[in-house]
């Protein structure tokens, strides 16, 4: 009798387990392999020449529609360049957002917040003093470091240090 208690047991268990796939554990997750490490001693959250360089080029090459800075933001864009505020203390985050026409995948990482977010996006556009601009918004609030209010083809992003806030530079990978 007990042998076919534990015969039964075994085929019990060998159904549960060939019904089984493996899924991932993070199904918002996007190939991206960036781990943040504070240094305090980089200043890392000073705006260098080179991002000042890519942040003015693109100012200068800036879509001027909707129309191209929506079809253009589809892809991959990854944070290359970050600054903070009169006390730059953090070192770069970690960004990466995967972007389709409707939703977006944001990953980020930094000394306080590591998370992943999927959202819809629009792009707001709006008009003052006969100048017009654009921001990419998140119809449920826009999380910390996913921020952009210039677009050009290679780069997106918004730079808010001159307020004491922070710059976030994110560049198309694919």
């Amino acid at each position: 009798m007990q042998l076919s208690n534990v015969f039964f047991f075994l085929l019990v268990l060998l159904f549960l387990f060939s019904g089984c796939e493996k899924t991932d554990a993070n199904p918002g997750a996007i190939p991206y392999d960036c781990e943040f490490v504070q240094n305090d001693a980089d200043r890392d959250g000073i705006i260098d020449e080179d991002e000042r360089a890519k942040m003015e080029a693109c100012a200068e090459n800036a879509f001027t529609s909707k129309e191209e800075v929506e079809s253009n933001l589809v892809g991959e864009w990854e944070l290359v360049g970050h600054g903070e505020g009169w006390l730059p203390v953090i070192s770069q985050p970690c960004g990466y957002i995967l972007i389709s026409e409707t939703e977006l995948t944001f990953q980020y990482q930094d000394a306080t917040i590591d998370t992943i977010y999927q959202l819809e996006w629009i792009i707001e556009e709006s008009d003052w003093q006969g100048r017009t601009s654009f921001a990419l918004k998140i119809p449920s609030g826009n999380p910390v470091g996913l921020s952009a209010g210039k677009f050009c083809k290679q780069y997106m992003y918004a730079d808010a240090t001159p307020r004491d806030g922070n710059m976030y530079l994110y560049k198309k990978v694919k």
